[in-house]
């Protein structure tokens, strides 16, 4: 009766931790379903995004051309430069800013305060 015993708590121990294994499998085999199925829709969401990008980039060399800027212009109630509104200044701040003239791309200097022309406060 005792070696019965012995053979009942084995066959008891292995079918334990067989179907231990068993449910392992399963977790697993579910685990790896789910995480597929969030592979495809991140797939989804990122054709979805650089599509988006195309389609927003497309739009933004639309909206820079120069004839949407000056509709946009128009909308907002802005107006062309006036004469001699327009001043140029140069990437080196300690040169003076240049004027461009109506009539041709020479530069022609500018009159009026700037930063270099005075005088160092002691």
């Amino acid at each position: 009766m005792t070696r019965f015993r012995g053979r009942w708590k084995a066959v008891v121990a292995t079918a334990g931790v067989i179907a231990a294994g068993l449910l392992f499998v399963a977790w697993a085999k579910m685990e790896t379903v789910q995480l597929t199925y969030r592979i495809d829709d991140l797939v989804d969401e990122e054709e979805r995004l650089a599509e988006e990008q195309r389609r927003l980039r497309a739009e933004l060399a639309t909206l820079r051309t120069p004839a949407a800027l000056e509709v946009l212009a128009t909308e907002l109630g802005l107006v062309a430069a006036a004469e001699g509104q327009i001043v140029v200044v140069p990437d080196d701040p300690v040169q003076e800013p240049v004027e461009l003239a109506e009539e041709s791309d020479e530069p022609v200097p500018s009159v009026g305060n700037h930063p270099a022309d005075e005088e160092p406060v002691q």
